[in-house]
């Protein structure tokens, strides 16, 4: 990034209306997934995978696995003591 931030600018960007910006982005993955299904979570996070790639040819390194493996065993393992909670619905 480079030169100076125009003040006016940055007020408008605080000034927007935050809420519709939220409800837009809600609707708009709601209708993604109305029309693609599951299929729009894969597309979204192939495209989270590529620019993460862009960013680092070397991500995801080894250490960067071994944390994202660890969360999910983790989260796994808080599912599977509170799944009693969803039996039966």
């Amino acid at each position: 990034m480079s030169g100076a931030f125009d003040p006016e600018a940055l007020r408008a960007f605080r000034s927007r209306d935050w809420m519709a910006v939220r409800e837009a982005k809600e609707q708009f993955w709601v209708e993604q997934q109305l029309r693609q299904g599951p299929l729009a979570a894969l597309v979204m996070s192939a495209g989270l995978w590529e620019h993460a790639r862009a960013l680092d040819p070397t991500w995801p390194g080894a250490e960067q696995r071994a944390e994202d493996l660890a969360h999910h065993v983790e989260l796994a393992e808080r599912i599977r003591r509170v799944a009693h909670v969803f039996a039966g619905r």
